[in-house]
């Protein structure tokens, strides 16, 4: 068993070294775009990382680094021992659409609750042309960010774990990690919330990807909570600020309104995801259930 673990260990490592290697390679080209655009950025390199078009170029590579490094990953151990990253499941577009109306409403219904309760005040964004470009960017960013971040967590470790140890075993270990890739960001450590509640996001996605048998349905669930949370009601994403529709001033306390990492720093949205992690356990039970009738009937 300790040489299973250390086997798998040493596969996530050196995924994530092709992902860091393909990232900073990337990262170079966009620098040296953003120089050839504005020569003057050649004087520092502080110049460099502040310029807009670099700040989005390496997101997109680090989106891209992630993508191509599981890939990888996957392609030189993996892709003939039978098991697979998800990506290839049936009925991947009613799966797609599954989740991303069941992210969209879980995200709507905290968000609403925190105001509701009193955690923030809501005000408006003018409307611009300029707002339009920027939430569409938004939108493209989040699906990025939505494929690299479960094709990693859920696809790959996921799939990775399961196939030595099994599903609830592989559950816990994607759900951990997915939760501690973000400690780095802003507020993450200001309370507990955040942790609290991207474990149990983690869990929602990591048993979305079980059940439903692909990677389509917890996909779908991270774009539209990503997407509305934070380019919709204007909240952080954790801890990432966003263009977005309306804008939101906390009024509240931090463990209510989430503070400065927003809705996912909330108690709120921490009943909200447990309630959706009983719900797609139901669903997903109850289906079962038919497809069990359907069998013994024919």
């Amino acid at each position: 068993m300790s040489l299973s673990i250390l086997t798998i260990l040493g596969k996530v490592l050196l995924s994530l070294v092709f992902i860091v290697v393909i990232t900073v390679i990337l990262s170079i080209v966009a620098a040296v775009i953003a120089i050839l655009k504005q020569p003057e950025l050649e004087r520092s390199m502080a110049a460099v990382a502040g310029d807009s078009f670099f700040i989005k170029a390496a997101l997109w590579a680090q989106i891209i680094g992630f993508i191509s490094g599981v890939f990888l990953s996957y392609g030189i151990f993996e892709r003939r021992k039978g098991w697979t990253l998800g990506i290839q499941s049936r009925h991947f577009a009613r799966r797609l659409g599954e989740g991303f109306v069941t992210g969209a409403l879980l995200i709507t219904v905290s968000c609403l609750s925190i105001w509701l309760l009193g955690g923030i005040n809501v005000q408006s964004n003018s409307w611009t042309e300029s707002l339009l470009a920027e939430l569409v960017g938004g939108f493209l960013l989040f699906i990025g960010v939505a494929v690299n971040e479960e094709l990693f967590a859920r696809g790959y470790l996921q799939g990775l774990v399961k196939e030595r140890f099994g599903a609830t075993v592989a559950i816990t270990i994607s759900t951990l990690v997915f939760a501690f890739l973000h400690s780095f960001n802003p507020g993450m450590w200001s309370t507990p919330m955040p942790l609290l509640n991207l474990i149990l996001a983690g869990l929602l996605f990591g048993l979305s990807r079980e059940l439903s048998k692909g990677l389509w349905m917890p996909i779908g669930m991270h774009l539209s909570w990503n997407f509305i949370q934070g380019c919709i009601f204007g909240f952080q994403v954790s801890g990432t600020p966003m263009p977005s529709i309306f804008k939101v001033q906390d009024q509240g306390s931090a463990l209510l309104s989430g503070g400065n990492f927003g809705a996912e720093g909330s108690l709120v949205t921490t009943i909200i995801l447990v309630v959706g992690i009983l719900l797609v356990m139901s669903y997903y039970g109850q289906l079962a259930r038919r497809q069990t009738y359907k069998k013994i009937l024919s």
